[in-house]
Formats: structure tokens, C-alpha cells, sequence
């Protein structure tokens, strides 16, 4: 699908249900990683914040994901997601840090919109049936294109937090390999779980264990961790930040 600024539309109108984007939606999703040669715990809190970022004339949605390892975080960043009249979900942006010991390293992505190397594209498909073509989700400088396509639909899966019906299993992966996990989505909650294939250089696994709507304290916590994340960016990425205008609440 071509990328149109006119075909998009406020992302907090959260119109696709097998990818919310309603502020204040919050995700615990846990199952383990390879840390070298080691398998250990590995959990991911994703937050849907109220942060607004204009991205090549559309106004997109941060989405904050913070990551641990054995219980010390490895990762913390955002993608900035936007909402067009159909329904889908696309990736327009997203900065990525990577900390050890507690303490940042270094910076793993950093781009907004197109350009140096950056490609936007659809994450996630507002309709998908067993003949839905691969669609390409984007790429990210230095990055291999990563794109999508059908397993299975209206299949039935159970997590540890819940069963559910209806669940779309999309397989995503980079351009030249695209078996390189198997992610399920269900209708109203999102991404439930995660199964590495062949082609996965990391191996995670996770499942849905917590879904929750934040107070609205939690929301102003969650969106104020983006805005930081967004001042260090400036600092660490100023090609990507230094000149963009500052993001803003919605609320």
C-alpha cells in the first residue's frame, strides 16, 4: 500500500483491534531469551502512551516497550505508530537503547519517517485471511526490510493470562528470511504470544501473562518515560532528533 499522509487519521481513535492503540494499554509479556550461550527469563512491558509525534505530516502514537533479562533490563525504546482510514496499523518511526549492568551502551535504532535508510510500512493489517499477500512492515537503518504474511486464521490459542478465539498467526521476518517467528494476535488484546522458527537469531519466546488499562497517573508515568527517552535520544542520535520538533501529550 502506497504511504499517503491524506489517508491517515488521529492514531488514538484505535480502530483495529488485533493492534490497540489506545493510550494507556498496558501489555506484560514474558517467556525467555538467549543471553550468549545462556537461555534466561525474559520479560517485555509495552505501554501504549498519549505522546503525539507529527512524522512526515502524520500524527503518530508512541509506543513504549521495556525489556528484561534475568530481571535487569536490557532495552528500553518506542515506535511510533499511526492509524490510516482503513484500519491499519503502520510503523512510522523508533528509537531503541540497549543497557547492561543497568546502564545504557548504546543506541540499537534511531529513525522518523523515510530517509537514511529508513522505510515505513504497515505492522499490523486491519483485515487478514489466508490469502492476505506478505505485506512489508518496514526497515530500519542498517536493518534488513521486515515483512509479514498469514499462518494460520480464527485459530484457538491459550496463554497464561487467558484463551482466545479468533487468533491470526503472522509470520515476520526480514526479506530474505521471513520464517523468523510466528506471532499471534487476538482480536481486542494485540500480540499474545511469540514462537522463534529456524531463522531466528535471538530464539524469544513469550506469552501474554498481564493486560491492563493504566490509572491515569500510570499513563502520565509511561508517557513522561518516552519524552526522557526522547531528550537522550537528542543527545545520542542529533541526525534523527536534534532537529525534530519536541513530541507532545494528547492529553
Amino acid at each position: 500500500m502506497r504511504f499517503d499522509p491524506a489517508n491517515f487519521v488521529d492514531p488514538t481513535l484505535d480502530t483495529n483491534p488485533y493492534h490497540p492503540v489506545k493510550p494507556g494499554l498496558q501489555w506484560v509479556r514474558a517467556g525467555t531469551t538467549e543471553v550468549g550461550s545462556r537461555v534466561v527469563p525474559h520479560e517485555i512491558i509495552t505501554t501504549m502512551t498519549d505522546v503525539i509525534r507529527v512524522i512526515d505530516g502524520v500524527p503518530t502514537i508512541a509506543m513504549l516497550d521495556e525489556s528484561t533479562d534475568s530481571g535487569e533490563v536490557s532495552q528500553q525504546g518506542m515506535d511510533y505508530l499511526a492509524l490510516d482510514k482503513d484500519g491499519n496499523v503502520w510503523i512510522l518511526g523508533g528509537y531503541t537503547e540497549d543497557f547492561e549492568g543497568g546502564q545504557y551502551t548504546n543506541t540499537e535504532s534511531a529513525f522518523l519517517g523515510e530517509g537514511g535508510g529508513a522505510s515505513t510500512g504497515i505492522l499490523s493489517p486491519a483485515k487478514v485471511d489466508a490469502n492476505t499477500p506478505r505485506w512489508f512492515i518496514g526497515k530500519a537503518p542498517d536493518e534488513k526490510a521486515s515483512v509479514g504474511q498469514p499462518v494460520e486464521v480464527g485459530v484457538r490459542t491459550c496463554v497464561p493470562f487467558a484463551c482466545y478465539d479468533n487468533v491470526r498467526v503472522v509470520q515476520e521476518g526480514n526479506v530474505g528470511a521471513p520464517d523468523n517467528e510466528n506471532k499471534y494476535y487476538a482480536s481486542g488484546v494485540g500480540v499474545i504470544k511469540n514462537v522463534p522458527l529456524d531463522a531466528s537469531l535471538h530464539q524469544d519466546t513469550f506469552d501474554l501473562r498481564n493486560f491492563v488499562e493504566l490509572s491515569p497517573q500510570g499513563l502520565a508515568e509511561a508517557s513522561q518515560a518516552v519524552l526522557d527517552l526522547e531528550a537522550h535520544a537528542r543527545v545520542t542520535s542529533p541526525e534523527v532528533f536534534g532537529s525534530a520538533p519536541p513530541a507532545t501529550r494528547a492529553t
